[in-house]
């Protein structure tokens, strides 16, 4: 299975990320325990899963609302949590992989063969060939 390693830029938005928030009084921490977790491996540059570079995405997906926070200046809990997943640089490097991830998959996943065991092929099987080359 195929792993991708976070590049230089992500590893250091994580990594300054985590020093901020170490700076930080603890009503001020952001980041959650998986948020946590993600950002010591992105600062580590582990290499990441397919799921988990889609669960980066999602992630992107879903807080980039908090850069609208009024605490987003201060490097407050979403300025840290957005980075501690890579910042702006995780999310076009995820967005990335899981386009191309998404289009191989959607190129394979259309091919319909027909399974000869049955002689009537109005009641024939199909198989489903899910390919996926990286």
């Amino acid at each position: 299975m195929a792993s991708y390693i976070p590049t230089a830029e992500i590893a250091k938005n994580a990594e300054t990320a985590l020093k901020v928030r170490e700076e930080k009084p603890d009503s001020q921490k952001g980041m959650t325990p998986v948020g946590l977790a993600r950002a010591r491996d992105l600062a580590n540059r582990r290499p990441l899963s397919e799921e988990t570079v889609r669960r980066m995405k999602a992630y992107f997906d879903r807080h980039e609302v908090d850069k609208q926070g009024s605490t987003w200046n201060e490097q407050g809990k979403g300025w840290q949590a957005w980075n501690g997943w890579g910042g702006d640089a995780g999310r076009a490097w995820a967005n990335r992989i899981v386009s191309m991830l998404n289009k191989e998959q959607n190129r394979h996943m259309g091919e319909i063969h027909f399974d000869d065991e049955s002689d009537d092929k109005s009641y024939s099987r199909y198989i489903y060939k899910r390919t996926i080359k990286l």
